[in-house]
């Protein structure tokens, strides 16, 4: 499912690149084309205007025409220049009579493939306008403009044009560029984005994951009880006219399945609402060393009982927080503590300032947490294979872990086989 999605996620990355590349390159490149054809329909309609203004004016070429510079006006060593800065010398000028035979021709433009017969036509109609055309393999742009003053047997008309491979070759070399960026961008593209898809599904992939062996842990501790309380119901209902003290044993049984599940059932609806960030914490100033002597003082009995010592370390300490869920995160790491450490051993619990946060320790000499379980002690369900004979479900202290976050704090566990553990919660003193 994550694969293919994967793939989708990256096709669809890839598709809008592309889109994003053709948008942009499109719109580039007929800019670029736009720019280029304005400027060169500037310097050809500034040409033009030249040399008929010229003519004009009166000018003749030795043969009785226009000048043999085309209406440029010459230097006096005969080189070509241009009269004015707006006009490109790129630009060629020719003039033409109307049966197409040549007035002047100052650059020695080859007219073979000119539509001239259409030009003397464009001219007549007096409209001026650009044109591009193809002859002799190569590509113009031209302007045609009827002379005012006619030939002695005929009109005549000026023709204005210029060169469009320069152009053509920067539009050519401008697709390369765009089209090779844009090909390597897609190359690209696809890799970054199965990669970023990858670490953008990951998290996702991982919650679901979790959540799949949450549900998978909750069914599993829940079906032992579940079976416990069905079993013993059976038991009861085969001897149905018995008195409840001859049945007295699959009756505490029963009691003592549901109280685990209602137990288990609770730690699943505190965690479901802490992932959905519903649980509000409600926080006032408190002595968290008070809170800290009354839980010892509860789970003390308890120790007893089992032959451990509770010792506490305590040093006033003011911290503002949810005093219910503080103690509920102390009984959860006293009640580890008890668990798991033997008769004879002691548990120390212990708070203290450091800085401008609040340092709650809980220290015991238990059995410890083997190496390889100490990195997975605070995910839900999780029990190393040594503990897992032992009561508990394996949810309290990702409860706790939760509370300490909730209150900005973080929680941390150190141990070693055989030496006991030491559980700290370091909160902001605010």
């Amino acid at each position: 499912m994550f694969q293919r999605a994967r793939l989708r996620l990256t096709i669809w990355y890839v598709v809008a690149l592309v889109g994003l590349f053709v948008a942009v390159g499109a719109s580039a490149y007929f800019l670029l084309r736009r720019d280029l054809d304005a400027e060169i329909d500037r310097s050809i309609s500034f040409g033009l205007a030249d040399a008929v203004n010229h003519q004009d004016r009166g000018g003749r070429s030795p043969d009785g025409g226009v000048p043999s510079d085309g209406g440029f006006g010459g230097a006096e060593d005969g080189r070509y220049r241009a009269p004015g800065q707006d006009v490109s010398t790129d630009v060629f000028t020719i003039e033409l009579k109307a049966d197409g035979s040549v007035l002047s021709n100052p650059r020695g433009i080859d007219l073979a493939g000119f539509p001239v017969g259409n030009f003397a036509e464009e001219a007549e109609g007096g409209k001026v306008h650009a044109e591009d055309i193809t002859a002799a393999g190569r590509h113009f742009r031209v302007m045609v403009q009827p002379l005012a003053r006619a030939q002695p047997d005929g009109g005549a008309y000026a023709l204005a044009g210029r060169s469009l491979e320069a152009r053509d070759s920067q539009l050519r070399a401008l697709a390369l560029i765009f089209g090779s960026g844009a090909l390597a961008g897609v190359v690209l593209a696809a890799g970054g984005g199965f990669w970023l898809a990858g670490r953008t599904l990951d998290p996702i992939k991982k919650s679901i994951d979790t959540q799949r062996r949450f549900v998978s842990d909750a069914s599993h501790e829940l079906r032992t009880p579940v079976a416990i309380v069905a079993t013993n119901a059976d038991i009861l209902l085969q001897h149905p006219d018995e008195p409840v003290e001859a049945n007295i044993e699959q009756v505490a049984a029963i009691r003592d399945s549901a109280s685990r599940m209602a137990r288990l059932v609770a730690d699943l609806l505190v965690l479901a609402r802490a992932d959905e960030e519903r649980v509000q914490m409600v926080q006032h100033e408190m002595r968290l060393d008070e809170m800290l002597a009354l839980a010892g003082r509860d789970m003390g009995a308890l120790a007893a009982d089992k032959g451990v010592v509770l010792d506490l370390k305590i040093t006033p300490v003011t911290i503002r927080a949810d005093a219910d869920r503080l103690r509920q995160l102390t009984m959860i790491l006293l009640d580890n503590a008890v668990k798991y450490t033997a008769a004879g051993g002691k548990i120390t619990l212990g708070c203290h300032n450091e800085g401008r946060r609040a340092v709650v320790t809980v220290r015991d000499t238990g059995a410890g947490i083997p190496a390889e379980d100490l990195p997975h002690v605070f995910e839900r369900f999780y029990r190393s294979d040594a503990s897992r004979s032992r009561s508990g479900m394996g949810l309290g202290l990702s409860i706790g872990q939760w509370i300490a976050e909730a209150h900005g704090g973080r929680v941390s566990a150190e141990s070693e086989p055989g030496k006991g553990s030491t559980f700290t919660v370091s909160l902001p003193r605010r």
